[in-house]
């Protein structure tokens, strides 16, 4: 596949993936409707977020399993049609249980969605120009973030007035994305993304710090993502579309760390910057300035999306003929970031107040940033260490 039709390839499985991966962020400034509405808490905002990050696990969890018999076309074929048909569930008013539920569908959609499909794109890239072809493989993580950006976008655009516009939203979504993947599936190749990892015969291990750090850029993410509200509610912002153009601004930024930072830094230096940027949020909250927690924020955004993208790139260069089955694997532990740590913070927010838990939530983060920073120092050292040998045993033979 060459040409124009190579790029309606790519580009329609770009429009599938951010608009479907919104599904997953739409609720972030809506919460403060639900709390009116129907009671929730912050322990059942966290725990409905907490209910679509663990459908996404589930969903990944399984992909991994199936993922030596699973191509990249049908994993994104399936998770595509879930998120539709999770939309258009949550179009109809059940009650907090049927939008829990429609969460967890939501959630095991994205996740399968968010790893197939930039694996998808990935081998898109190579029928393009060979460097446009680069341009596309380096921005194919970012999709994952830009797409959990737009969902506040759209619902700070519509801005709905109670849960009944709010179904609206899921009912236009829903109905865009089924659209969207029938689109998809006639502008792609009938030969594109139908390959398996049967035919992978190399180790399929995934590095420790390539796995952990993914958890912790997405348990970044995942902060914001949920909370939001409750944050700025907590300094005096409670109205949705704000709401919405902060939690969409942190996803922007880590797009925008895919595409601009993580070609300029090591997987050490990212974690490094994201200890940083999730201290800086801890201060932000505690001196209770928006501008601050803002601009802590963006920094935070940035370095999740470089060491998101230094991670995938680390789990792919650790078994490159395995490259769905890695990124099942980073998104896998990605999406377990987003969806442990913000649960404990809720219920940490819940017994002890919201400024324990964004320095216990930020303390963790920052530790675990700085021993993935170390692990990948080490592992760079050692592999320096190793090259001469290895050069010095190949000549030999």
């Amino acid at each position: 596949m060459v040409g124009r039709s190579a790029w309606a390839g790519v580009i329609s499985l770009a429009a599938v993936i951010l608009l479907g991966t919104a599904l997953a962020t739409i609720p972030t400034p809506l919460y403060p409707l639900y709390v009116r509405e129907a009671g929730l808490d912050a322990v059942g905002i966290t725990a409905t977020f907490a209910a679509f990050a663990a459908g996404a696990v589930v969903g990944l969890a399984v992909a991994y399993r199936a993922s030596g018999r699973l191509s990249r076309r049908s994993a994104y074929t399936i998770a595509a049609a879930l998120q539709g048909s999770s939309a258009l569930f949550l179009a109809v008013d059940l009650g907090i249980p049927g939008f829990a539920f429609g969460r967890v569908v939501t959630g095991v959609g994205a996740g399968l969605l968010a790893a197939s499909g930039t694996a998808f794109v990935i081998e898109l890239a190579t029928a393009v120009p060979p460097r446009a072809g680069r341009i596309v493989r380096a921005g194919a993580p970012a999709l994952a973030f830009a797409g959990l950006g737009l969902g506040p976008v759209i619902s700070a655009l519509a801005d709905p007035s109670g849960l009944v516009a709010v179904r609206g939203i899921f009912l236009v979504v829903g109905v865009a994305v089924l659209s969207l993947l029938g689109v998809s599936l006639v502008v792609l190749a009938p030969s594109s993304g139908r390959a398996t990892a049967v035919s992978a015969r190399g180790p399929r291990r995934l590095p420790w710090e390539a796995g952990s750090g993914a958890f912790a850029a997405f348990m970044t993410t995942g902060l914001f993502g949920s909370v939001t509200s409750l944050l700025l509610g907590e300094l005096g912002i409670h109205d949705a579309p704000r709401a919405g153009a902060f939690a969409a601004a942190v996803f922007v930024a880590g797009a925008v760390g895919v595409v601009l930072l993580a070609p300029r830094v090591s997987l050490a230096v990212a974690g490094l910057l994201l200890a940083v940027g999730l201290l800086f949020v801890g201060v932000a909250v505690t001196i209770a300035s928006v501008v601050f927690l803002g601009a802590a924020a963006l920094v935070a955004g940035l370095a999740a999306g470089a060491l998101f993208s230094r991670s995938l790139r680390t789990a792919i260069e650790a078994a490159p003929e395995s490259v769905f089955t890695q990124t099942v694997a980073v998104f896998l532990c990605a999406y377990a970031g987003l969806a442990i740590p913000v649960l404990g913070f809720g219920v940490v927010a819940h017994a002890a107040g919201t400024d324990i838990a964004v320095w216990g939530f930020t303390g963790i983060g920052s530790m675990l940033c700085i021993a993935v920073s170390v692990c990948a120092l080490v592992g760079a050292r050692t592999s320096r260490a190793q090259a001469p040998f290895g050069a010095q045993e190949r000549s030999l033979a």
